[in-house]
């Protein structure tokens, strides 16, 4: 007996099993090409955001040492190459310089400085946004000092060793604001509360016309209520003196040192920003803008995101 064998339905799988391997790789080629394309414009578009903060960061530079400070910011010149840009606010306000870039600065004064410390400012804005005041700020000042004995309710080396964390109070300044979460009481929510109104950059005197409301409630110890009227007042005209301040929240700006009180230092932190409506890079500088033979202005501290 002879047995014939229909190879028929072998080849139609065998060219099935082809097609398919076939479609799947071209399907794979086509989904890395894709990704490809993706990374390439990612990289453009990161590229082309650096290259206009960059540019942006110079130019906003320029105007600024060539502007004229007021109390509530910095008269631009008027032949500046943003259209419409007459001034610059230092209350953090951000401002469109072109379609994509924007820039914020934040007058030193209008803040609470770490270096130049406020305690009892620091400690009604601790407070304020519901952390243990009193026991985070001995911690702070047992962080900064140079000695090892811990304040009541602070912290030295020992209680961090307790805690079994890898490290321990610097006993120095601070090298970078960030460093505050670190120390006894403080976590990462608080911290996001209370950064927006502190500074690492000195302080010259108290400028509330360029302070958040956080800061004017901490600074000068008023309630809502004055925080209104001397929002009211100041959406009119800045306040100028201490007698101005005075008669709107009962309250007056200590008068010491080197610095101007209602007017902005000459130390400011520059944030310039590219990209929308995500922001695809970001420069955050420290700035010292007193001239000098050697140099036109100083950056203190530098930050790329």
């Amino acid at each position: 007996m002879k047995f014939i064998v229909n190879h028929k339905g072998s080849a139609t799988l065998l060219t099935m099993l082809m097609a398919a391997v076939i479609i799947t790789v071209g399907l794979g080629f086509n989904w890395l090409v894709k990704e490809h394309l993706k990374a390439a414009e990612s990289l453009r578009n990161k590229t082309e955001a650096i290259l206009k903060a960059r540019s942006s960061y110079d130019t906003i530079i320029y105007l600024i040492l060539n502007g004229r400070g007021v109390q509530g910011g910095i008269e631009l010149p008027s032949d500046n190459p943003f259209s419409g840009l007459k001034s610059l606010p230092l209350d953090g306000q951000k401002v469109s310089l072109s379609e994509d870039v924007f820039v914020q600065a934040k007058d030193s004064n209008g803040m609470i400085s770490l270096g130049t410390l406020n305690p009892e400012a620091l400690k009604r804005l601790i407070d304020k946004a519901g952390g243990n005041a009193s026991s985070i700020l001995s911690s702070y000042l047992d962080w900064i000092d140079t000695d090892s004995f811990s304040r009541i309710n602070g912290a030295e080396a020992f209680y961090y060793q307790g805690e079994g964390v890898p490290y321990g109070p610097r006993n120095y300044a601070i090298q970078y604001q960030e460093e505050i979460q670190f120390i006894k009481g403080m976590n990462k929510e608080l911290y996001r509360q209370i950064e927006p109104h502190l500074t690492l950059l000195p302080s010259t005197g108290f400028n509330p016309n360029t302070a958040s409301d956080e800061t004017l409630m901490a600074y000068l110890n008023i309630d809502e209520a004055s925080l209104k009227v001397l929002r009211e007042y100041m959406a009119q005209k800045p306040v100028s003196s201490n007698t101005e301040l005075f008669a709107l929240t009962g309250r007056t700006i200590p008068l010491t040192g080197d610095g101007i009180p209602f007017y902005p230092s000459l130390f400011m932190e520059v944030i310039v920003s590219a990209g929308k409506p995500k922001s695809l890079y970001q420069i955050r500088a420290g700035l010292d803008t007193r001239q000098n033979v050697q140099f036109p202005y100083a950056i203190l501290y530098w930050r790329e995101e």
